[in-house]
């Protein structure tokens, strides 16, 4: 049995170890530079100093600035949408909490083990579609900053084999 316990607790190290921070982070949690290092480094220079970009995209610092526009600008509406959901999870499992305590007192007595019952099924359920809309809402923020970087970083492909006159 401590053997089992001690290889579990070694197991946990490892992986806290191995793991990044950043992979234990919430969606949501992480700044735009935080979230594109690279394209934000990129859209840093086209506007504050456009003659620093790289020579093929030189030209086109007018429409690196608006590529970068693109990336920022739902970046916060992604974010706001996320930290909602968590939100209404957090206090939809707090009220579902309070609920059931109020109909479940310690010890049940018998009278009140049916109300008791169904408040912790609805809290179960209350919950657990709480927790699917929480879910699909960091999926669809994933989802929508991956399909973001592509679409920046395919603007920024094609501006390097164009140039402006």
């Amino acid at each position: 049995m401590r053997r089992q316990v001690l290889g579990i607790v070694g197991a946990a190290i490892a992986v806290s170890l191995t793991v990044p921070g950043s992979a234990l982070a919430r969606a949501g949690d992480r700044t735009f530079v935080d979230t594109y290092p690279v394209a934000s480094a990129l859209c840093l220079k086209a506007a504050a100093h456009p003659a620093t970009l790289p020579p093929k995209l030189e030209p086109n610092a007018s429409a690196v600035v608006m590529a970068c526009q693109k990336l920022d600008n739902p970046f916060l509406g992604l974010v706001s949408t996320v930290d909602a959901a968590e939100a209404t999870l957090l206090n939809t499992i707090s009220a579902q909490k309070l609920l059931v305590a109020s109909a479940c007192p310690r010890p049940v007595p018998a009278s009140e083990k049916a109300a008791c019952l169904a408040a912790r099924s609805t809290a179960h359920t209350t919950d657990a579609t709480a927790r699917s809309t929480e879910q699909a809402a960091v999926t669809a923020f994933h989802t929508s900053i991956e399909a973001n970087r592509t679409t920046f970083w395919s603007t920024i492909g094609s501006l390097r084999t164009t140039t402006t006159t």
